[in-house]
Protein backbone atom coordinates (compact mmCIF):
# COMPACT_ATOMS: atom_id res chain seq x y z
CA UNK A 1 0.00 0.00 0.00
CA UNK A 2 1.24 3.23 -1.19
CA UNK A 3 2.20 5.75 1.68
CA UNK A 4 0.73 9.07 1.49
CA UNK A 5 3.17 12.03 1.01
CA UNK A 6 4.25 13.92 4.21
CA UNK A 7 3.34 17.58 4.46
CA UNK A 8 6.27 20.29 5.19
CA UNK A 9 5.18 21.76 7.73
CA UNK A 10 5.95 25.45 7.63
CA UNK A 11 7.19 27.47 10.35
CA UNK A 12 5.44 30.04 11.80
CA UNK A 13 7.36 33.38 11.53
CA UNK A 14 4.76 35.48 13.64
CA UNK A 15 5.05 33.34 17.06
CA UNK A 16 7.28 36.46 18.64
CA UNK A 17 3.85 38.51 18.66
CA UNK A 18 2.53 36.38 21.59
CA UNK A 19 5.69 36.86 23.73
CA UNK A 20 5.27 40.76 22.76
CA UNK A 21 2.34 40.84 23.64
CA UNK A 22 2.93 39.45 27.14
CA UNK A 23 5.54 41.55 27.84
CA UNK A 24 3.75 44.54 26.71
CA UNK A 25 0.95 43.55 29.71
CA UNK A 26 3.22 42.31 32.35
CA UNK A 27 4.75 46.04 31.77
CA UNK A 28 1.41 48.13 31.90
CA UNK A 29 0.59 45.89 35.02
CA UNK A 30 3.70 46.98 36.14
CA UNK A 31 2.98 50.67 35.57
CA UNK A 32 -0.30 50.30 37.03
CA UNK A 33 1.46 49.11 40.21
CA UNK A 34 3.74 52.07 40.08
CA UNK A 35 0.50 54.55 39.81
CA UNK A 36 -1.38 53.26 43.19
CA UNK A 37 1.72 53.16 44.82
CA UNK A 38 2.48 56.58 43.82
CA UNK A 39 -0.97 58.20 44.61
CA UNK A 40 -1.13 57.08 48.22
CA UNK A 41 -2.42 60.55 50.31
CA UNK A 42 0.15 60.08 53.00
CA UNK A 43 -1.31 63.13 54.91
CA UNK A 44 -4.81 61.44 55.21
CA UNK A 45 -2.99 58.10 55.95
CA UNK A 46 -0.94 59.73 58.57
CA UNK A 47 -3.90 61.46 60.51
CA UNK A 48 -5.99 57.67 60.33
CA UNK A 49 -3.18 56.03 61.50
CA UNK A 50 -2.33 58.56 64.48
CA UNK A 51 -6.10 59.02 65.64
CA UNK A 52 -6.33 54.99 65.61
CA UNK A 53 -3.09 54.25 67.45
CA UNK A 54 -3.70 57.36 70.11
CA UNK A 55 -7.16 56.07 70.73
CA UNK A 56 -6.67 52.84 71.05
CA UNK A 57 -3.41 52.24 72.54
CA UNK A 58 -2.62 53.55 75.68
CA UNK A 59 1.26 53.86 75.31
CA UNK A 60 2.87 56.79 77.24
CA UNK A 61 4.40 58.75 74.29
CA UNK A 62 7.57 61.03 74.77
CA UNK A 63 6.91 63.74 72.42
CA UNK A 64 3.42 64.66 71.76
CA UNK A 65 2.74 66.46 68.43
CA UNK A 66 -0.54 67.46 66.23
CA UNK A 67 -2.26 65.59 63.52
CA UNK A 68 -0.40 67.56 60.60
CA UNK A 69 -4.24 68.63 58.74
CA UNK A 70 -4.00 69.80 55.11
CA UNK A 71 -5.92 73.32 54.55
CA UNK A 72 -7.90 74.50 52.09
CA UNK A 73 -6.91 77.20 50.23
CA UNK A 74 -9.59 78.80 49.63
CA UNK A 75 -10.84 78.46 53.44
CA UNK A 76 -7.64 78.54 55.34
CA UNK A 77 -8.04 77.25 59.17
CA UNK A 78 -10.86 74.97 58.26
CA UNK A 79 -10.45 71.34 57.45
CA UNK A 80 -11.07 70.22 54.26
CA UNK A 81 -13.78 67.01 53.55
CA UNK A 82 -11.17 64.65 53.06
CA UNK A 83 -9.63 65.55 56.76
CA UNK A 84 -13.29 65.38 57.82
CA UNK A 85 -14.05 61.67 57.06
CA UNK A 86 -11.04 60.74 58.20
CA UNK A 87 -12.09 61.85 61.62
CA UNK A 88 -15.35 60.70 61.81
CA UNK A 89 -14.43 57.28 60.91
CA UNK A 90 -11.71 57.37 63.86
CA UNK A 91 -14.44 58.06 66.32
CA UNK A 92 -16.83 55.86 64.52
CA UNK A 93 -14.46 53.16 65.15
CA UNK A 94 -13.84 54.57 68.94
CA UNK A 95 -17.72 54.02 69.57
CA UNK A 96 -17.85 50.90 68.02
CA UNK A 97 -15.16 49.14 70.53
CA UNK A 98 -15.73 51.53 73.28
CA UNK A 99 -19.60 51.17 73.98
CA UNK A 100 -22.38 49.41 73.84
CA UNK A 101 -25.20 50.14 70.89
CA UNK A 102 -26.63 53.66 71.33
CA UNK A 103 -24.46 55.16 74.38
CA UNK A 104 -22.84 57.34 71.62
CA UNK A 105 -23.07 58.48 67.98
CA UNK A 106 -20.97 60.36 65.93
CA UNK A 107 -22.88 63.31 64.04
CA UNK A 108 -21.56 66.03 61.44
CA UNK A 109 -22.96 69.26 61.66
CA UNK A 110 -21.97 72.54 59.93
CA UNK A 111 -20.10 73.92 62.95
CA UNK A 112 -18.31 70.88 63.24
CA UNK A 113 -17.76 66.89 64.02
CA UNK A 114 -20.12 66.05 66.81
CA UNK A 115 -19.69 63.06 69.43
CA UNK A 116 -22.84 62.87 71.28
CA UNK A 117 -22.62 60.43 74.62
CA UNK A 118 -26.14 60.19 76.34
CA UNK A 119 -25.70 60.61 80.46
CA UNK A 120 -26.73 57.20 81.19
CA UNK A 121 -23.06 56.05 80.14
CA UNK A 122 -21.96 59.02 81.41
CA UNK A 123 -23.86 59.81 85.43
CA UNK A 124 -26.41 58.58 87.36
CA UNK A 125 -29.92 59.72 87.94
CA UNK A 126 -29.86 62.91 88.99
CA UNK A 127 -25.63 63.56 89.15
CA UNK A 128 -22.55 65.04 87.12
CA UNK A 129 -20.28 62.75 89.15
CA UNK A 130 -18.60 60.16 86.12
CA UNK A 131 -18.81 56.83 86.18
CA UNK A 132 -15.93 54.42 86.38
CA UNK A 133 -17.04 52.94 83.46
CA UNK A 134 -17.14 55.95 81.60
CA UNK A 135 -13.48 56.74 82.24
CA UNK A 136 -11.33 54.32 79.93
CA UNK A 137 -13.72 55.71 77.16
CA UNK A 138 -13.28 59.84 78.31
CA UNK A 139 -9.51 58.75 77.90
CA UNK A 140 -9.37 57.27 74.59
CA UNK A 141 -11.70 60.21 73.42
CA UNK A 142 -9.03 62.66 75.24
CA UNK A 143 -6.18 61.08 73.37
CA UNK A 144 -8.04 61.52 69.88
CA UNK A 145 -8.96 64.95 70.32
CA UNK A 146 -5.19 65.47 71.10
CA UNK A 147 -4.05 64.67 67.94
CA UNK A 148 -6.15 67.73 66.80
CA UNK A 149 -5.85 71.52 66.87
CA UNK A 150 -9.41 72.57 67.12
CA UNK A 151 -11.43 74.28 69.20
CA UNK A 152 -13.17 71.98 71.40
CA UNK A 153 -16.88 72.90 73.23
CA UNK A 154 -18.65 70.46 75.49
CA UNK A 155 -22.15 71.10 75.85
CA UNK A 156 -24.45 69.33 78.09
CA UNK A 157 -28.09 68.84 77.87
CA UNK A 158 -31.20 67.76 79.87
CA UNK A 159 -35.00 66.46 79.40
CA UNK A 160 -37.81 68.35 80.38
CA UNK A 161 -38.40 67.00 83.68
CA UNK A 162 -37.76 69.61 86.80
CA UNK A 163 -34.84 68.68 89.19
CA UNK A 164 -34.51 70.86 92.56
CA UNK A 165 -32.10 69.13 94.61
CA UNK A 166 -29.64 71.36 97.03
CA UNK A 167 -26.86 70.49 94.52
CA UNK A 168 -28.60 71.26 91.48
CA UNK A 169 -31.54 73.39 91.38
CA UNK A 170 -32.06 73.54 88.00
CA UNK A 171 -31.74 71.82 84.59
CA UNK A 172 -29.92 74.62 83.51
CA UNK A 173 -27.20 73.96 86.85
CA UNK A 174 -27.00 70.16 86.11
CA UNK A 175 -26.25 70.40 82.69
CA UNK A 176 -23.89 72.60 83.08
CA UNK A 177 -21.79 70.62 85.64
CA UNK A 178 -22.04 67.72 84.00
CA UNK A 179 -20.39 69.59 80.71
CA UNK A 180 -17.79 71.03 83.15
CA UNK A 181 -16.67 67.59 84.60
CA UNK A 182 -16.44 65.96 81.39
CA UNK A 183 -14.42 68.69 80.22
CA UNK A 184 -12.29 68.37 83.08
CA UNK A 185 -11.83 64.31 82.70
CA UNK A 186 -10.77 65.25 78.94
CA UNK A 187 -8.14 68.32 80.44
CA UNK A 188 -6.88 65.50 82.88
CA UNK A 189 -6.50 62.49 80.30
CA UNK A 190 -5.18 63.89 77.34
CA UNK A 191 -2.42 66.63 76.55
CA UNK A 192 -5.02 69.04 75.49
CA UNK A 193 -4.34 73.13 75.33
CA UNK A 194 -7.30 74.59 78.07
CA UNK A 195 -7.61 77.19 75.82
CA UNK A 196 -9.40 75.76 72.56
CA UNK A 197 -11.84 74.13 75.66
CA UNK A 198 -14.98 75.14 76.93
CA UNK A 199 -18.42 74.21 78.67
CA UNK A 200 -21.73 75.30 78.16
CA UNK A 201 -25.10 74.00 79.69
CA UNK A 202 -28.68 74.25 77.72
CA UNK A 203 -30.74 72.18 80.61
CA UNK A 204 -34.06 71.54 78.21
CA UNK A 205 -33.81 74.41 75.64
CA UNK A 206 -32.47 72.05 72.86
CA UNK A 207 -34.14 68.34 72.78
CA UNK A 208 -33.45 66.06 70.10
CA UNK A 209 -36.76 63.98 70.28
CA UNK A 210 -39.67 64.54 72.13
CA UNK A 211 -40.09 64.76 75.61
CA UNK A 212 -43.66 63.55 75.49
CA UNK A 213 -42.19 59.72 75.85
CA UNK A 214 -39.56 57.65 78.13
CA UNK A 215 -37.71 57.03 74.71
CA UNK A 216 -37.31 60.73 73.41
CA UNK A 217 -36.25 62.20 77.01
CA UNK A 218 -33.89 59.59 77.81
CA UNK A 219 -32.24 60.73 74.02
CA UNK A 220 -32.12 64.23 75.35
CA UNK A 221 -30.34 63.88 78.67
CA UNK A 222 -26.98 63.90 76.76
CA UNK A 223 -23.41 65.15 76.58
CA UNK A 224 -22.25 66.21 73.12
CA UNK A 225 -18.48 67.02 72.45
CA UNK A 226 -17.93 69.00 69.52
CA UNK A 227 -14.79 69.56 67.33
CA UNK A 228 -15.27 72.76 65.47
CA UNK A 229 -14.08 73.21 62.15
CA UNK A 230 -12.19 76.28 63.23
CA UNK A 231 -8.91 75.86 64.43
CA UNK A 232 -8.02 77.39 67.56
CA UNK A 233 -5.47 80.59 67.09
CA UNK A 234 -3.99 81.58 70.96
CA UNK A 235 -4.77 85.11 71.68
CA UNK A 236 -1.14 87.22 72.45
CA UNK A 237 -1.63 89.56 75.35
CA UNK A 238 -0.90 93.10 74.06
CA UNK A 239 -1.67 95.18 76.66
CA UNK A 240 -4.03 97.73 77.26
CA UNK A 241 -5.00 99.02 74.30
CA UNK A 242 -3.91 102.87 72.79
CA UNK A 243 -6.48 105.10 73.73
CA UNK A 244 -8.22 106.85 71.04
CA UNK A 245 -6.91 110.34 70.05
CA UNK A 246 -8.09 113.10 71.71
CA UNK A 247 -9.95 115.80 69.04
CA UNK A 248 -8.55 119.10 69.67
CA UNK A 249 -11.18 121.97 69.41
CA UNK A 250 -10.04 124.40 66.43
CA UNK A 251 -10.10 127.54 67.86
CA UNK A 252 -12.94 130.19 67.14
CA UNK A 253 -12.15 133.12 64.70
CA UNK A 254 -11.13 135.90 66.39
CA UNK A 255 -13.47 138.45 66.98
CA UNK A 256 -12.42 142.33 65.25
CA UNK A 257 -10.73 144.22 68.24
CA UNK A 258 -10.62 141.07 70.71
CA UNK A 259 -6.83 140.68 72.05
CA UNK A 260 -5.34 137.36 71.29
CA UNK A 261 -4.27 134.75 73.93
Amino acid sequence: MAKKPRHEEHENLERWLVSYADFITLLFAFFVMLYAIASVNTGKFRVLSNAIVAAFTHKKQIRLTHVIIPKDMSTPGKATPQVQSVMIRALELLVQKSSEKGDMKVVQTKEGIVLRIQSRFLFASGHARVRRKAVPVLRKIAALLARTNHEIRVHGYTDNQPIRTSRYPSNWALSTMRAVNVLTRLLEYGSIDPGRMGAAGFGKFRPIASNLTPEGREKNRRVEILIMNREYVPHSSTGPAPSAPSRRTPPSPALPGAPRI
